[in-house]
């Protein structure tokens, strides 16, 4: 029997989300990399593993109410494609959403490491980049 290594925090030493648990079992990817076992399967010999894409943002809505303590209306909120299949929502971090495209790669950026509360958060990624 071959154990898995150790699953820690799915955060990047810069608070990006970078890291995925990718089922040895099924293949089927989870995030973040800390989960106890497959959103599948339920198998707990889970790796480790760099997003096998770049982020893509599949939907978007501004919030114009109170959502959370200390975040002040208007945001930006999306829900982004990690891998096939994990879609996580997001603050984005644009002035509005004008500058969105459905299916538009985005980018995970770094958030302050005191703000456990809204740690995704992602940007159009620049052509670039």
């Amino acid at each position: 029997m071959t154990t898995a290594a150790p699953l820690s925090p799915a955060w990047g030493v810069d608070h990006l989300p970078t890291l995925l648990a990718h089922c040895r079992r099924c293949g089927t990817y989870t995030f973040p990399s800390s989960a106890w076992g497959c959103r599948e399967c339920g198998d707990d010999t889970l790796d480790k593993v760099p997003m096998p894409q770049t982020p893509i943002l599949r939907n978007f809505i501004t919030l114009h109410g109170d959502v959370v303590p200390g975040l002040a209306p208007p945001v930006v909120v999306g829900e982004v494609e990690l891998a096939p299949g994990v879609v996580e929502e997001a603050l984005i971090a644009v002035v509005d959403e004008s500058q969105l495209k459905l299916d538009m790669p985005m980018q995970a950026i770094g958030a302050d490491p005191t703000d456990t509360q809204r740690g995704l958060r992602f940007r159009p990624k620049e052509a670039s980049s």
